[in-house]
C-alpha cells in the first residue's frame, strides 16, 4: 500500500501533467515542463525541487494526514494533486514580484514587472468574477513584456534550473534556451485557467464562495503591495500583507474536501453562516504572514528582543563606516540562531515584508533599527492576540461539530508553517513559500 506522501506525490504529477496540457498554450515552455516532470529528465528530483512541486507534495501530506482515514487516502490525494497544479503556475507568477519591494534597489526590468503582475492580477480577479472567458486575448498586451524577463533569474534557484535545461536542449536542438529562459507568458494564463477550474469546481459546495473570495483577495492584496503606501500603519500593512499567502483560499478548499466531499459534516452550514469558519481562516492568514515575515523573532521575550537588537546595534557601530543602508546591517548581522533568516530571505529577494517595509523611509541606519524594533515589539504582541483568538475559534468550531477534522487541518496548516519558517530559507525545508 502506498504512503500518503507517494499518493499525493503521483496524484500532484498526474494533476501537473494534466493541467499543462489543458490550460497552458501551446509553447516551448509547456514542452520543457512536460519533460522535466517526466522519467526522461535526469536531474527529476531536482526539477520538481526547483519548481516547487515537492514542496507542495510535502505540505499536503503534513496539512492532511493526521486528519484523514488511511481509507480515504487516495480519493483525498487526488484532491491535493488538484490544488497543487494550480499552485506550480502560482509559484512562478509570484516569483515576478521579487526584487520589487520598498527597500529594493529596483532594476532595470522592475517597472516591466509590475505592469506585468497589474495586468495580470486584474485580469484573474475579472476571471474569478465571471466578467469574462479571454484569458489568452486579455493578457496578449504584455506577452511582449514578459520576453524581457527571466523567469530562472526570477527563481530562487537560479543555478538548479540550469543543469536541467542543459539537458534538456541535449535532447532538444531545434529549441534554444531563450525560448524557455524567457517564454513565461503561457504560465500567466494557465495560472488564471487553473485558479478559475478550482473556484468553479469548489463553487458547488458550501465553502465555494469563502474559497472564490479568498482568491479574489488574494490577487488584489497582491496589488496593493505593489502600490503600497509609504504612510501606511503596521496592522494595515497586516491587512494588506495576509490576503497575499493564500491562506483562505487553500483552508477553504480543504475544509471543503474534508467536511462536504469525502464525509458530510451536518454542522458545516452553522459556521459558515455566522461568520466563524471565515474568521478562523483569516486569522490563520494573520498568523501565517507574521511568521513568514517574522519567523521566530516574534517568539522571543522581550529580553531575547532586546539581546538581538543589541547585537544589531552592535554590529552597526562596529561597521559604521563600510555600511550605507539597514539592509546591509541585516544582512551581513551573524545570525548563530537564524532568528533573522525571514527577514534576509525578504531582503535578498526583494519581497514585501510587513516588518520591514516602513524601514526604507527613515532617515538614517539608527532611526531604521529603532524602527525595527518598536515593529518587532507591536507584531510580537499581534501574534500572541492572534494566537489566542484562534485557539478560542477553534474551541468554539470543535464545540459546535461532530468531530475535531476542521480544527485539526486549520491548527496542522498554522504549525506547519511555524515549523518551515524556523528553519534558514536556503535550506530544502525552508524553500517553500506560501
Amino acid at each position: 500500500m502506498m504512503s500518503l506522501h507517494d499518493e499525493i506525490a503521483k496524484a500532484t504529477i498526474e494533476n501537473v501533467r494534466s493541467s499543462l496540457t489543458r490550460h497552458m498554450p501551446g509553447s516551448p515552455l509547456r514542452d520543457y515542463y512536460l519533460w522535466g516532470i517526466s522519467t526522461a529528465n535526469p536531474y527529476r528530483e531536482d526539477f520538481l525541487q526547483m519548481i516547487g512541486v515537492r514542496q507542495l507534495i510535502n505540505l499536503s501530506a503534513q496539512m492532511i494526514g493526521e486528519v484523514i482515514e488511511p481509507d480515504d487516502r487516495q480519493s483525498i490525494a487526488q484532491y491535493c494533486g488538484r490544488i497543487n497544479a494550480y499552485f506550480l503556475y502560482e509559484i512562478m507568477s509570484d516569483n515576478l514580484a521579487n526584487g520589487l519591494s520598498s527597500l529594493s534597489v529596483n532594476d532595470e526590468n522592475a517597472a516591466i514587472r509590475r505592469q506585468i503582475l497589474h495586468t495580470f492580477d486584474e485580469v484573474m480577479v475579472s476571471r474569478l468574477k465571471h466578467q469574462h472567458n479571454a484569458t489568452a486575448e486579455l493578457l496578449k498586451p504584455i506577452e511582449e513584456l514578459t520576453r524581457t524577463i527571466s523567469c530562472f533569474a526570477q527563481s530562487m534557484t537560479p543555478r538548479k534550473h540550469q543543469a536541467c535545461i542543459t539537458a534538456y536542449l541535449a535532447q532538444r536542438p531545434d529549441v534554444t534556451q531563450e525560448d524557455i529562459e524567457y517564454g513565461m507568458w503561457p504560465i500567466l494564463v494557465a495560472n488564471i485557467e487553473a485558479c478559475y477550474e478550482l473556484a468553479e469546481y469548489m463553487g458547488r459546495f458550501q465553502v465555494g464562495d469563502l474559497l472564490r473570495q479568498g482568491f479574489i483577495d488574494r490577487y488584489q492584496g497582491v496589488t496593493a503591495t505593489l502600490d503600497v503606501d509609504r504612510g501606511l500603519p503596521l496592522n494595515e500593512l497586516v491587512r494588506t500583507g495576509m490576503h497575499t499567502s493564500s491562506v483562505v483560499p487553500v483552508l477553504a478548499y480543504f475544509a471543503g474536501v474534508l467536511a462536504e466531499i469525502i464525509r458530510s459534516e451536518p454542522m458545516l452550514r452553522s459556521i459558515i453562516q455566522d461568520g466563524t469558519l471565515a474568521d478562523a481562516f483569516m486569522t490563520s492568514a494573520v498568523i501565517v504572514r507574521l511568521v513568514n515575515d517574522m519567523g521566530m523573532l516574534l517568539t522571543l521575550s522581550q529580553n531575547e528582543r532586546k539581546n538581538v537588537m543589541s547585537s544589531l546595534w552592535n554590529h552597526y557601530q562596529h561597521n559604521a563606516n563600510d555600511v550605507e543602508a539597514v539592509d546591509y546591517v541585516l544582512l551581513s548581522a551573524p545570525d548563530e540562531y537564524t532568528m533573522l533568516t525571514r527577514l534576509q530571505k525578504d531582503l535578498m529577494h526583494g519581497e514585501f515584508n510587513v516588518g520591514l517595509h516602513n524601514l526604507a523611509f527613515s532617515n538614517s541606519i539608527g532611526e531604521a533599527l529603532t524602527l525595527l524594533d518598536n515593529n518587532l515589539a507591536n507584531l510580537s504582541e499581534m501574534y500572541y492576540r492572534e494566537m489566542s483568538h484562534l485557539h478560542d475559534l477553534l474551541a468554539s468550531i470543535d464545540r459546535r461539530i461532530t468531530n475535531r477534522t476542521l480544527s485539526n487541518l486549520i491548527a496542522g496548516f498554522v504549525r506547519f508553517h511555524e515549523m518551515i519558517y524556523a528553519e534558514p530559507y536556503n535550506s530544502t525545508v525552508g524553500e517553500y513559500v506560501a
